[in-house]
């Protein structure tokens, strides 16, 4: 399965393909993009949904194309527990420009607020399931591809502990379950 590559501006971190979809540095405000990063392809850029403070990028790091798998395919950020407005958010960035959404989603249950039978991302619905013990993880499925699966660090974590989080989350061949990724970057599990 080919994987993208979505990596966190950091001045030691390796070169990675970057989508329309970045993390943000421990310093800059929770509900803004970096304003040093920029989509690789600004063409492509443009003919997507315009960048406003209202519509942030996901903060979101996956395990660079081509390396393997480890437990987790990557890490994910959101900045609340709107499930509607932050999965449309995610599955609109993992999409890219021009490119067919998952066909189903299916998160924890306890890590959302009100969470809907379906959404729709491009004019396209996609079913979200759910389940009690997905331990802050989130499955994307698209066609007959293995799901993507994201850990999801809680919207309130501390800004360093969510980076770390994320970063720990994308090791091509981690071994750590997302329970033990939160726990070492001091990131409560407790269930809401």
């Amino acid at each position: 399965m080919a994987r993208e590559a979505v990596r966190l501006a950091s001045p030691d971190a390796k070169p990675a393909i970057t989508l329309s979809v970045t993390s943000l540095s421990a310093s800059a405000p929770p509900d803004t993009a970096p304003a040093d990063t920029a989509p690789a392809d600004t063409a492509a850029a443009d003919t997507a949904a315009p960048e406003t403070a209202a519509s942030p990028r996901p903060r979101v790091r996956l395990v660079p194309s081509g390396t393997g798998r480890g437990v987790l395919d990557g890490g994910w950020w959101p900045r609340s527990r709107d499930t509607a407005a932050e999965l449309t958010e995610l599955l609109t960035a993992l999409a890219g420009p021009g490119g067919a959404p998952a066909s189903l989603v299916t998160i924890d249950f306890y890590d959302w607020d009100e969470i809907p039978l379906r959404i729709t991302v491009r004019g396209r619905e996609i079913r979200v399931g759910w389940l009690a013990h997905l331990d802050h993880v989130v499955a994307v499925t698209r066609g007959q591809a293995d799901p993507l699966l994201l850990l999801v660090v809680p919207p309130g974590a501390a800004p360093a502990s969510a980076e770390a989080a994320l970063a720990r989350s994308a090791i091509e061949t981690g071994d750590m379950m997302p329970q033990e990724i939160l726990a070492s970057c001091d990131i409560s599990t407790e269930r809401v």
